[in-house]
């Protein structure tokens, strides 16, 4: 009888997998030994790995040990056919005794698959994604078991994120090339922006849309076609080694984000066909820069005309790829990162290309209009990279290597600055370093000048910020925003990835309180999903909707959180919460949850706090049932403001309502805290208005008791506290209370017409 425990050790972490995946030069060799590995673990006769081809619709062989391959073509199945397309149709694994006589046994000519008896069938996918499937057969009958099903979909789970850049390469094939594309150096000095990303900046320009278009291809050949042969062996292999050392460096500080995330790089220089095209143009007369951009284009091009979002994401991998294979061609790739010196320009970004360039030493990045969403901007002060939009077209027109300097303060660009612009900068950024080191020991509590205590809390978007929250004396995590490394990797971490996130947040501050918000994704905060991109975001899919929609992900994610609060506390926050019916649904899946780990004996938090994000007007008048229900209520003041007053702040025509001092917004929130006045403790505010020191005595005089904002904010906030006494707030919040309108309100905080 065979050892179960094989099963269960099979299951590997991501450092082991990616250990497995760099002995290999190709991806086929990749996947012949995974299959190789599990079918030995698992005493299996077979082990065969389907990838789903999205164009086609169909699942393609990749990889089998065992079977006996037909070499003169493809093995395909249409979803749906066979035990293995039915179970990938359903997204369930099917485990048959005697698979010949399943009604979905279907007969492949030439595989001789009737000869197996036992047939184990698990889907790899990530979130609703679908990426392919992994297959274990056996000749004796009854050969698996429950536990065996449960590794595999473990092991699939760890494998996901590297098959499903793998599936990204079936794809590319037979495309035209790209039509060249022209820039014409513009003639600029000071551009005026905004600031999205507080910093300074310098360094030369790099374009990362088109960052190949400039190299000259009459140049580009001035050796043989051995020598450039061998040119293009190197490059490809030093491009290799750095980006490895690059992932490793990375894991550490920004694993909840980055882990894995130069997979798709890696895969297309492991990819037999990718190399030999460009070695082909070579051949045929083409310099070795221009081969590299040819066959990356037609990739791009394919990939960017797909109408699957994820796929569109993944032609910016490839261009990022190209820069650094060319920029190895040409022997400018510094030690310390692909963009080392440089400042970035883009018409748009993704997250996960936001992670890169910062792993990769960006010095800045200046980003068009309509380009920036919240969780860039977010991301971009997490991970401290100046950032600046820019109106300006001819901004992104600009030749590679112009001069750049980034005051990410003011919000202004200064393109080939002189000497004389260059010192008053320099005066500029000694200016701010000195306000921001002012001397004064950093206060262990948030005080009022008479001693009441309020509590000031870090927000958390990634495990990155809990070090400065660390340094900065937080009083607590108020706000961890779990979003991010589901909108990052544009895919769903698995439960396990998501249990050591939630880890390293829950014990790097073990004694104080933490809060963690289960999934927030819509509005201005969107995946790269599959689907018609909504018509109004902001009112349409999102927080806790999407949530309770997928109840799958939801109890992953609860379930992770409860895992890694095991040996301490947790409290769970709800977002965008608009009833009591909503809440009443979210307190039964955990529930759920809770007595699924005690049944499995995993060890976990068995009591829980459930809170509610009050950030919705029907949310607010119904605060009294609410309160009585959640254990804790946490007010989120930016979309609060935004649904009572109807105001996209990212809207340039009506951005400047966005007025969080608006008087229906301060009645808004004396409602709330009035409806836990005799437990102010269970209360929290975050978002902008925590962190603006004018409204500081209203929050105090309304009953406030614990802010939550940005880990560089905490001293500010604390050293403002300690300027205001109790008896002062309570009057400050009576008689903003008592004024009807915003021009009011504005004479009496002393805001300037405009100001905001």
């Amino acid at each position: 009888m065979r050892n179960e425990r094989d099963s269960i050790d099979l299951i590997w972490n991501v450092a082991e997998l990616a250990g497995l995946f760099e002995k290999k030069s190709t991806l086929e060799g990749f996947l012949t030994d995974v299959v190789k590995l599990i079918a030995a673990h698992m005493q299996s006769d077979v082990c065969s790995i389907y990838l789903y081809d999205s164009f086609r619709d169909s699942l393609v062989l990749r990889a089998s040990h065992g079977l006996d391959l037909p070499h003169d073509k493809q093995v395909e199945l249409r979803v749906g056919e066979g035990i293995t397309g039915h179970s990938f149709a359903e997204l369930r694994p099917i485990c048959e005794a005697d698979a010949p006589s399943s009604r979905y046994f279907k007969i492949v000519p030439g595989l001789n698959e009737e000869e197996f008896r036992s047939f184990l069938a698990v889907p790899i996918r990530r979130g609703p994604n679908r990426i392919g499937i992994m297959v274990l057969q056996h000749r004796q009958p009854d050969h698996f078991t429950q536990t065996d099903t449960r590794a595999m979909q473990a092991i699939a789970s760890q494998l996901a994120t590297t098959l499903e850049n793998a599936e990204m390469l079936m794809q590319l094939r037979h495309v035209a090339p790209a039509p060249e594309r022209h820039y014409e150096t513009s003639t600029l000095s000071v551009v005026r922006g905004q600031s999205v990303s507080e910093g300074f900046a310098e360094g030369r320009s790099v374009l990362i849309e088109d960052r190949a278009v400039q190299i000259s291809v009459a140049d580009d050949r001035a050796a043989g076609e051995e020598e450039d042969l061998a040119s293009l062996a190197h490059a490809l292999e030093a491009t290799h080694k750095q980006l490895e050392m690059l992932q490793r460096e990375i894991e550490h500080d920004l694993s909840d984000v980055a882990s894995m995330i130069f997979t798709a790089h890696l895969l297309m220089l492991k990819d037999h066909e990718f190399v030999a095209s460009i070695e082909k143009l070579i051949h045929a007369g083409s310099g070795p820069q221009a081969a590299v951009r040819s066959v990356v284009h037609r990739y791009v091009e394919l990939l960017s005309g797909s109408a699957n979002a994820r796929s569109q994401e993944k032609a910016q991998d490839l261009m990022d790829l190209e820069h650094r294979v060319l920029r190895n061609l040409q022997g400018t790739v510094d030690e310390g990162g692909d963009y080392t010196g440089q400042v970035v320009l883009a018409t748009d970004i993704y997250p996960s290309e936001l992670v890169r360039i910062v792993a990769q030493n960006a010095e800045g990045l200046v980003i068009a209009e309509g380009g920036v969403t919240a969780h860039i901007s977010i991301l971009a002060r997490s991970l401290g990279l100046p950032v600046v939009l820019c109106k300006e077209a001819r901004v992104f027109e600009l030749r590679d290597n112009t001069p750049i300097i980034l005051d990410a303060f003011q919000g202004n660009l200064y393109v080939d600055p002189d000497d004389e612009a260059r010192k008053q900068l320099q005066v500029m950024r000694d200016s701010v370093q000195s306000e921001s080191e002012d001397g004064r020991p950093m206060p262990e509590h948030g005080l009022t000048k008479d001693g009441t205590s309020i509590k000031v809390m870090a927000n958390i978007n990634l495990v990155f910020d809990v070090k400065l929250a660390e340094r900065n004396k937080a009083e607590g995590i108020g706000l961890y925003r779990s979003e991010f490394p589901f909108i990052v990797r544009s895919s769903f971490p698995t439960e396990d990835e998501q249990y050591h996130i939630y880890r390293k947040i829950l014990s790097s501050m073990p004694q104080s309180e933490t809060i963690l918000r289960t999934l927030d994704i819509g509005g201005d905060k969107m995946m790269t999903q599959p689907g018609l991109p909504e018509r109004n975001p902001f009112l349409g899919f999102r927080g806790i909707r999407f949530s309770l929609a997928n109840i799958d992900i939801f109890k992953e994610q609860l379930r992770a959180m409860l895992r890694a609060a095991a040996d301490c506390h947790v409290q769970i926050l709800l977002p965008m919460i608009s009833s009591v019916d909503e809440f009443s649904r979210s307190r039964e899946v955990l529930t759920d949850c809770l007595a699924e780990l005690e049944l499995e004996h995993v060890p976990h938090c068995e009591t829980p706090d459930l809170g509610i994000m009050v950030e919705l007007p029907s949310a607010v008048e119904c605060i009294d049932e609410l309160a009585g229900r959640a254990d804790f209520l946490s007010i989120g003041t930016n979309d609060l403001v935004m649904y009572m007053l109807a105001v996209d702040r990212t809207n340039e025509r009506v951005g400047g309502m966005h007025k969080h001092y608006h008087p229906a917004v301060l009645k808004a929130l004396a409602r709330t805290a009035q409806a836990v006045a005799s437990q102010p403790e269970k209360l929290s505010i975050c978002g902008e208005m925590a962190a603006d020191i004018r409204m500081l005595p209203f929050l105090v005089g309304i009953g406030i008791r614990k802010v939550s904002v940005e880990p560089r904010l905490i001293a500010k906030i604390k050293f403002a506290l300690a300027e205001i006494s109790l008896d002062y707030a309570r009057r400050s919040a009576l008689e903003l209370l008592s004024l009807r309108d915003i021009d009011e309100v504005e004479k009496y905080l002393g805001i300037e017409p405009g100001q905001v």
